[in-house]
């Protein structure tokens, strides 16, 4: 695993909609023009929904989903920004996304995009008999078909899409039985043709790595061959794996983070009141799927952390206003793992951009990135943390005992510096009275001469430790309803 990735903040942009007004969509000069404030907030890296010209002939709507890509080769004249009277091309729209990944880098910013390599639009031109060889040409042998008229969709609600077919049965993908080949020399020949769009991007626009969309239904033989090839071109490139099934697999078969959608689910359950009616019943359990995660995949990688993203609602409406998002997106950021913020939730937007279902144009209001200030200024608080403690970006985690079912501690460490996360789900008032049982290690680095807890979120009186042996192992703090914590370790000096 690359050793930035580490470290590494996700920004996730959907370019048809960042900087979309009531005139036009979005363009990757608006995505440009706005990297001082992206960089200001404390993210590193820039994670970019597809960029490529989408289906004409079967849009779901006026708008049609980015993710129904007609030309892998190529970003969607839309998202280029006009200059003069003449319309924008192809040609403008790499031009401008290389600037864009040329100034990101400037600031300091990675650069994802999206390779959606099990489906793609039904009028890709890979099914044109008069595309170039170096677009990969004409070769409907790729493609499954029922009939003479287009290639079958992966499933029936995805109907803007066709089937790829990597000539490798996957379990529980459909039409798993049909995805062979009669000539070894086609299926070889796709895998080329695929790795060559993931060393295309690599190769001539310098991007940093891909997140790779539904990454489970793609034959594991294909992404080693693929991910090994692309990281000889550049070797600190990162894949993340959006996977629902095969996810231990994936890891092994090289990918170097994966989505955590099970945690994900996880804190969903927690406001929506599925468990007897109890909002915090399953608080407890959030240790157990973090130990359950660390017992199945292997060490080295990263488990991408979320509480909103293009296909999910936002986090304001998730768990039901600004105050109730902030305990489960500081858990997701003082996890192990990559945290990854979608655009416009620094904000408190509420209103997800329709991606699937068309005509978004008509009713999403564009995101107002000067809405919510507070709000914003708490993300870049809490960021600047993530960002600044290499306790919260390394492997270690403890779980704690604590007296509430409606609230999580454990400790973050890196050899000597630790701290102790308190994430509070209680929102009844006036709070309430923890106890927190300190670890061996934190009783250790103060058994000298006393130390303090110190709360890096608030500016409230620190936490005395007295010296070993005088040191009780359990602390006591109040917290306010959804007040959390992150009690640093510092030794008295």
């Amino acid at each position: 695993m690359p050793k930035w990735f580490t470290s590494a903040i996700i920004y996730q942009i959907y370019p048809r909609v960042y900087g979309m007004t009531a005139q036009r969509f979005g363009t990757l000069r608006d995505i440009q023009r706005d990297l001082p404030r992206i960089k200001s907030l404390g993210v590193n890296t820039l994670y970019l929904l597809p960029i490529h010209p989408i289906t004409q002939k079967y849009r779901k709507g006026l708008s049609g989903s980015p993710y129904a890509i007609r030309d892998y080769l190529a970003v969607a004249p839309e998202l280029a920004e006009a200059e003069g009277e003449e319309a924008a091309s192809t040609e403008a729209a790499a031009a401008q996304f290389r600037e864009l990944v040329q100034e990101a880098h400037a600031h300091g910013l990675r650069v994802l995009l999206d390779f959606v390599g099990n489906h793609c639009a039904p009028d890709n031109v890979l099914l044109d008999p008069a595309n170039p060889p170096e677009k990969g040409g004409y070769h409907r042998e790729w493609f499954l078909w029922d009939d003479e008229s287009r290639p079958i969709a992966p499933s029936a609600d995805w109907w803007d899409t066709a089937d790829l077919n990597y000539g490798i049965p996957v379990e529980g993908k459909p039409n798993a039985h049909r995805l062979v080949y009669d000539r070894e020399a086609d299926r070889r020949a796709m895998w080329s043709f695929m790795t060559g769009v993931l060393q295309y991007w690599v190769r001539e626009f310098d991007i940093d790595g891909y997140r790779c969309d539904f990454a489970h239904w793609v034959p594991l033989d294909f992404w080693r061959e693929a991910i090994a090839q692309v990281k000889a071109i550049k070797t600190d490139t990162v894949f993340i794996a959006e996977a629902y099934d095969r996810m231990a697999d994936l890891l092994s078969a090289g990918f170097d983070g994966i989505y955590a959608f099970e945690l994900y689910n996880q804190l969903k359950s927690l406001h929506e009141e599925i468990r007897r009616d109890d909002p915090y019943y399953e608080v407890q359990y959030i240790r157990n799927k973090i130990e359950w995660e660390r017992s199945l995949y292997l060490p080295g990688h990263r488990m991408v952390r979320y509480t909103e993203n293009h296909d999910e609602p936002r986090t304001v409406v998730t768990y039901g206003g600004i105050e109730r998002s902030k305990p489960p997106v500081l858990l997701a950021l003082t996890l192990p793992g990559v945290p990854m913020l979608y655009a416009g939730q620094e904000n408190g937007a509420a209103v997800r951009p329709p991606l699937f279902e068309g005509n978004y144009e008509a009713t999403f209001l564009p995101i107002d990135f000067g809405a919510n200030s507070p709000l914003a200024s708490w993300y870049r608080h809490v960021l600047a943390i993530r960002s600044a403690k290499p306790y919260l970006q390394g492997d270690e985690i403890r779980f704690l005992p604590i007296n509430s079912r409606k609230a999580t501690a454990f400790l973050r460490r890196n050899g000597e510096s630790m701290a102790v996360v308190i994430i509070n789900f209680n929102s009844e008032s006036p709070g309430e009275r923890l106890e927190v049982e300190l670890p061996p290690e934190a009783l250790a680095a103060c058994a000298a001469a006393g130390g303090q807890l110190v709360d890096l979120l608030t500016d409230g009186s620190p936490i005395t430790i007295e010296a070993y042996p005088k040191q009780s192992r359990r602390i006591a703090i109040f917290l306010q309803p959804l007040q959390s914590s992150i009690l640093e370790v510092r030794e008295e000096r």
